[in-house]
């Protein structure tokens, strides 16, 4: 390759749009290959960015490596005729194809699935009798539950929470794109009211939490630290900061399902 091919090449790959350009007219992998090569800090930030609910026992490579395909597959059904940009394109596309790997490898047994439904029903009962959050030795003689097996389970029940709830967002996230136009650069009027109220039932839900459970939501989502992290700041177990996000999530879980029930039931 001469200098000014070499010095072409390198212009181009500066520049992403007229990259996708040339890679949709010409099919060339190796244009391809740049274009993975210019968004592959994108697929670090987004897994980087929910380094907060990834389990701590998965490596950041294997999302990378997850992150890397969807970013592939991206490259390939992308239309820049429609005039969103690439990066607006992509951004929903890495994250569920990270949670859906989670997801995969983390499955939960059925005894797991009936713990956290007898968990969470009980926690709503003492609740509703002793009118304030029940203690977990409250909690524990109410299930008759050693404590060491109730913290057993909530750690292991703690993402199929965090999947749920992250479920719940882009159901709603879906439902506010059918008031906007699919992939369009702006945002109708009446999506950005949805959004909007999204945001303030959101936020409503997280101040009505108890306060341990608010300050692990806000600390996990805000600040993106982990659990163990978590557990320093407050000076907790990693398994209490686990059991606050679990108890937390349901509840966001069950105000957010609530208010997408109401707007599809007044959409139909």
């Amino acid at each position: 390759m001469n200098n000014l091919a070499e010095a072409n090449l390198y212009a181009d790959a500066a520049d992403p749009v007229e990259l996708m350009r040339r890679y949709k007219q010409t099919g060339d992998l190796e244009i391809r290959n740049q274009l993975v090569m210019h968004y592959l800090g994108s697929v670090k930030k987004t897994v980087m960015s929910m380094r907060s609910i990834l389990p701590p026992n998965m490596q950041y490579e294997d999302f990378i490596n997850q992150g890397v395909l969807a970013l592939i597959d991206c490259i390939d059904k992308f239309d820049p005729s429609r005039g969103a940009s690439f990066d607006t394109y992509i951004f929903k596309r890495l994250r569920g194809s990270v949670l859906s790997y989670m997801r995969k490898q983390s499955w939960l047994p059925y005894r797991v699935r009936a713990a956290r439904r007898t968990i969470l029903h009980e926690q709503e009962v003492l609740t509703a009798e002793l009118g304030r959050e029940p203690t977990q030795a409250e909690l524990c003689g109410k299930l008759d539950m050693r404590p060491e097996d109730y913290d057993r389970y909530v750690a292991e029940i703690a993402n199929a929470e965090m999947y749920s709830f992250e479920d719940l967002l882009e159901n709603a996230s879906q439902l506010i794109n059918r008031s906007s136009a699919e992939e369009s650069e702006g945002t109708s009027p009446e999506a950005q009211v949805m959004h909007d109220e999204l945001c303030r039932v959101l936020q409503q839900a997280i101040d009505e939490l108890p306060k341990r459970e608010r300050e692990v939501i806000t600390l996990c989502y805000y600040e993106n630290l982990n659990l163990r992290e978590i557990g320093e700041v407050l000076g907790v177990s990693q398994q209490r900061a686990s059991c606050a996000r679990t108890s937390g999530l349901a509840k966001l879980s069950r105000k957010l399902s609530d208010y997408l029930n109401e707007r599809e039931s007044k959409s139909c």
